[in-house]
């Protein structure tokens, strides 16, 4: 699926780090490259950043979207909808407009769901200073539908 695609990009791994490891060679050149250094350090760090920024649901909220990311990041994507049986009470969803809605992921907590659009939504061109409010949309059922023509939404699973 072409949306796929877009969405989860083809960097590997690798590719990943290599976008970080700036970061990671000017922290070390400002704290020390000691053992005690260690990345968990840095992430720490960015965590203590997030909350005193202010970034949405903090510390705890950027821990959980960036676990989510990486975990997204690095599995494979199914060949198609058909292939991923969601278990949980609600799905997020997202597809081409008009085209099949394709899980994204799913859960028990509508508001845990909908945080798992939230690269999603960066990808098809949502702000990221509008997630927030975007996700209260989700939750209260609506379908988000972005310039770059890619809807997104949040259902509870057919229980059928």
């Amino acid at each position: 699926m072409d949306f796929i695609a877009a969405v989860w990009s083809d960097l590997t791994t690798p590719d990943r780090a290599d976008r970080a490891r700036k970061a990671w060679a000017l922290y070390q050149s400002e704290n020390g490259v000691e053992a005690e250094n260690r990345i968990e350090d840095l992430i720490s760090d960015l965590l203590h950043l997030a909350e005193v920024d202010g970034h949405p649901g903090g510390a705890e909220g950027v821990a959980a979207r960036a676990l989510r990311n990486y975990e997204a990041e690095t599995g494979t994507w199914p060949e198609g909808p058909a292939e991923v049986e969601p278990t949980g009470r609600f799905v997020a969803q997202m597809r081409q407009t008009g085209g099949v809605w394709c899980p994204v992921g799913d859960g028990d907590d509508r508001r845990t769901v909908a945080g798992l659009l939230w690269k999603a939504m960066q990808i098809a061109g949502f702000h990221f200073s509008e997630l927030a409010a975007h996700t209260e949309d989700l939750m209260k059922g609506h379908v988000l539908t972005s310039d770059d023509g890619f809807e997104i939404r949040v259902i509870e699973r057919d229980k059928s």
